[in-house]
């Protein structure tokens, strides 16, 4: 075993972060499935909300499910087919930066998935490889948005619920 393997070897063993499947799973059952199944649950208690909605619950489900699923596609298969060390470190910093705009749709996890894709090529979840340089800084960004994401979709949900008169 070779020296960075070595190192490689303990940094894994010290991190927090899990592994990439367990990652992304946790986001898309956090955002997508708790998301979906409160409007489920709005549309079953007859929810009509205050003032003029923009979409109506079915539309938001539509959205939540879709854009989650395609957010979810994309991230992985981001993982799965990049696999040299260049590639790796070019998804990195193309998905953590694209996990930024995607903050317009935070309500469906999208920019925590491609965030954690980010972290994943970056070599910061359990078990790969890390890498350096700028894809190291997308990649820790894009753990930022795959951490915050689904804490803040949590809370959301639960706050909403909780003072729901």
């Amino acid at each position: 075993m070779t020296t960075s393997q070595t190192a490689a070897v303990t940094a894994d063993r010290r991190t927090r972060v899990p592994a990439y499947p367990v990652l992304v799973g946790a986001i898309y059952a956090i955002c997508v499935l708790g998301m979906s199944t409160s409007i489920l649950a709005e549309m079953a208690f007859g929810y009509t909300g205050s003032g003029d909605a923009p979409r109506s619950l079915g539309e938001q489900l539509a959205g939540v499910l879709g854009f989650g699923t395609l957010a979810l596609v994309v991230s992985v298969l981001s993982v799965r087919l990049l696999r040299s060390e260049r590639q790796r470190q070019v998804g990195a910093i193309v998905l953590g930066v694209a996990a930024v705009p995607a903050l317009a749709f935070f309500w469906c996890g999208m920019p925590a998935m491609l965030g954690a894709a980010a972290a994943a090529l970056a070599g910061l979840t359990r078990g790969r490889t890390p890498v350096a340089g700028a894809a190291r800084v997308f990649g820790l960004i894009g753990l930022a948005f795959a951490i915050i994401n689904p804490i803040v979709n949590f809370l959301g949900v639960t706050i909403s619920w909780l003072t729901t008169s």
